[in-house]
């Protein structure tokens, strides 16, 4: 067991309402953390593809947004 500590989690500036989050799981949509961008095709579990818009790799899927605790 290593004595570093964890490290924090960054702070994203985008939070996501539970009803679009569970609306773009069904039809997988996701989202960029970074400039709040949805992006298709992106499957429920996804993590850091690139963002169509921004162009950096802060999508995510919809059940990982939730599981990231990015809703309001």
């Amino acid at each position: 067991m290593s004595n570093e500590p964890t490290k924090p989690l960054p702070d994203f500036p985008h939070k996501f309402d539970i009803r679009d989050i569970q609306s773009a799981s069904e039809d997988n949509i996701g989202f960029c953390v970074a400039c709040g961008a949805e992006r298709c095709y992106t499957e429920p579990d996804a993590r850091g593809y690139e963002c169509d818009d921004c162009e950096e790799p802060q999508v995510y899927g919809a059940e990982e947004i939730a599981m990231m605790g990015l809703v309001r």
